[in-house]
């Protein structure tokens, strides 16, 4: 079993938001991850860090949480949320792994998300689940400028993929004491969404770190074939 890195704080307080209208767990009190982004689109790389927190982190589910907006990133996902969602439904199909689905709880609200109220409608909903949220090194450390970020290391553990080019992930100093969270060690994947669609727009190789049925979804759907792609994603 996976030893949390971080201080183990107290219980969280019973969350008043509405329960959301989810899948039923294996358990009641199953270990679940949370991997959320704007998938633009969702490449191998996505995939792959699947895998590894489902290995390493012993869970009985992941779901993929595609954002209809980031709130830290400038500028909006180029794909609609609707054929984000399609595509990560494509992309698990052929995964087939019953363990992995998508929550379209973020994406169907077509505006900025937060972090905080998407984990309050879980709880209420799966109110005994050790909730596990996934993210990358460069989020860990300015997870202080997320909202509400005391509440966030209650209510959830974190687990953490470093990248290859950047020292290994730290918790932001005024969160260090209260997070409960992992490091994944799994190999790191050189995908990226921002290069795919440049690839596309290029005419170039873009498929190569695509699973092949998201692929095909991409050129009936004609996404990614405009040039304006001001800000990379994971």
């Amino acid at each position: 079993m996976v030893k949390p890195a971080g201080a183990t704080p107290s219980p969280a307080p019973a969350s008043k938001a509405p329960a959301a209208r989810l899948p039923a767990l294996p358990k009641s009190t199953a270990r679940v991850g949370l991997f959320g982004g704007t998938f633009d689109p969702v490449h191998l790389g996505h995939l792959a860090v699947a895998r590894t927190a489902l290995r390493e982190l012993e869970l009985d589910r992941l779901f993929f949480i595609p954002a209809a907006c980031a709130p830290l990133r400038d500028a909006p996902p180029v794909a609609p949320a609707a054929d984000r969602v399609e595509l990560l439904r494509v992309a698990l199909a052929e995964e087939n792994d019953p363990r992995l689905g998508v929550l379209d709880l973020e994406a169907r609200t077509g505006t900025v998300q937060y972090t905080v109220d998407t984990l309050a409608r879980l709880r209420a909903t799966w109110p005994r689940a050790r909730l596990i949220w996934l993210l990358g090194g460069d989020q860990f450390a300015q997870l202080d400028r997320w909202r509400e970020p005391e509440h966030l290391a209650r209510v959830a553990e974190f687990a953490v993929l470093d990248r290859p080019e950047q020292p290994p992930a730290v918790p932001p100093v005024s969160l260090a004491r209260s997070l409960r969270w992992h490091r994944l060690t799994g190999p790191a994947h050189p995908a990226s969404a921002a290069e795919i669609r440049r690839r596309r727009v290029a005419g170039e190789n873009w498929e190569l770190w695509l699973p092949p049925a998201v692929a095909r979804a991409i050129e009936e759907r004609k996404l990614y074939l405009t040039p304006a792609d001001p800000a990379p994603s994971l």
